[in-house]
């Protein structure tokens, strides 16, 4: 298993401190995420493809073992996605010994690439070494976003680690770089001249990373900067994305008026920007609720209120059979769809005459509103955590 350990300047974000250097020092104050699922599902997916790899090497059957069919998120599934990366590199490690014989397999090998990253290291998934060509192999299981390995920079300092080690002692020309992510049907390769890979952590990675372990360089956002902790409170990737938001159309020639219908060039360019800012504005909202909430901070113009909450039945068997014995048939009612409905087909007095005692309104969950908004402003910074803790818990 790779290990728990992770560097400052880890390959895995090597896209985010290549293009924006200070970043990484910058977010060192901000709170590390908390482990999702999807991360917890990829560490479990990895642990059976090792060990069915494992197995492989040692010519015995596949199987997972019980202590990993334990884990709550294991899915019988995760056998097929495993088995669509194990066979692929079964197969590269079989191509290799045709010409090598003793061609060398390493799974799940520390790398260490501080030759170009200041106290960089990782864990690369396979490392194949045979005549002449190396084959460095990362297995993911996200299904989110498309890896490509073509230009990843992840994947090429694992290559640099891996030649740093086995270099002295294998002949490499070349190195193959492979990312399988069978979740989305995708196996991309790229492959480099060693000479090319050394020149890439000279010019390209070397510099940057010194930049990056000060805190020094310059602020650049892009698409690297999704997985940053700085990004909500970030003015370069707000600058981008506030861009992204504005039509930048051309002067129209002499003092001709611009249409007042998008054309479908315009519609366009703003669709090719639209996913990136609303999934911003959501973080940005998101992240400030949470100042606002769990820290105490004021934004001017801004409260903290309860937020809207539907009504719901606290009983519906209860309330099918009190609706059932008032003459409202079955098929009406099976479904119990929202409050306002029912209300529409039963006629509120009548609903709330047989209903009352079950319909609740629960608390709101605490939101950011502007001023002038009507509803009042939780009092305190308590008030607003209790509220929210009650939701967390109902959650």
């Amino acid at each position: 298993m790779p290990p728990m350990k992770h560097a400052l300047l880890g390959a895995s974000k090597a896209q985010q401190w290549l293009n924006c250097p200070p970043s990484v020092k910058w977010e060192q104050s901000f709170p590390e995420p908390d482990n999702t699922e999807a991360a917890a599902e990829g560490t479990l997916a990895h642990a059976i493809a090792e060990e069915h790899l494992r197995r492989l090497l040692a010519g015995k059957k596949v199987a997972t073992s019980q202590k990993l069919k334990k884990d709550p998120l294991y899915r019988p599934v995760m056998e097929e996605h495993v088995d669509t990366y194990t066979t692929y590199v079964m197969e590269l490690y079989s191509e290799a010994k045709q010409t090598t014989p003793d061609a060398l397999l390493l799974l799940e090998e520390r790398v260490d690439f501080s030759e170009y990253v200041p106290e960089g290291f990782g864990t690369s998934d396979v490392i194949l070494i045979a005549d002449g060509h190396m084959h460095i192999v990362d297995f993911k299981y996200g299904k989110g976003i498309p890896v490509d390995a073509a230009g990843n920079p992840q994947i090429r300092l694992y290559a640099l680690g891996a030649l740093d080690a086995y270099g002295i002692l294998y002949r490499i020309d070349d190195v193959t770089m492979h990312i399988v992510q069978p979740r989305l049907d995708s196996i991309s390769s790229e492959t480099l001249a060693v000479a090319e890979l050394f020149a890439w952590g000279d010019d390209v990675v070397r510099p940057r990373a010194a930049l990056a372990a000060e805190g020094k360089g310059q602020h650049q956002a892009g698409e690297h900067c999704r997985w940053c902790r700085c990004k909500n409170v970030c003015r370069y990737f707000a600058m981008e994305q506030l861009e992204i938001a504005r039509l930048r159309f051309s002067e129209p020639e002499h003092e001709e008026r611009l249409p007042d219908e998008l054309s479908p060039a315009e519609i366009a360019e703003i669709l090719e920007g639209v996913d990136g800012l609303t999934r911003w504005a959501k973080s940005v909202k998101d992240w400030a609720l949470d100042q606002a909430v769990n820290h105490g901070v004021i934004y001017p113009g801004f409260k903290v209120v309860e937020g809207r909450a539907n009504r719901i039945i606290t009983d519906e068997s209860k309330a099918i059979d009190l609706l059932d014995g008032a003459g409202f048939t079955t098929d009406t009612i099976t479904e119990l769809k929202g409050i306002g409905a029912l209300e529409e087909i039963v006629g509120k007095k009548l609903l709330s005459s047989l209903l009352g005692d079950l319909i609740v309104k629960p608390a709101g969950k605490p939101v950011l509103a502007r001023e002038d908004n009507k509803r009042p402003a939780l009092n305190s910074f308590a008030e607003a955590q209790a509220v929210f803790s009650q939701i967390r818990g109902e959650d």
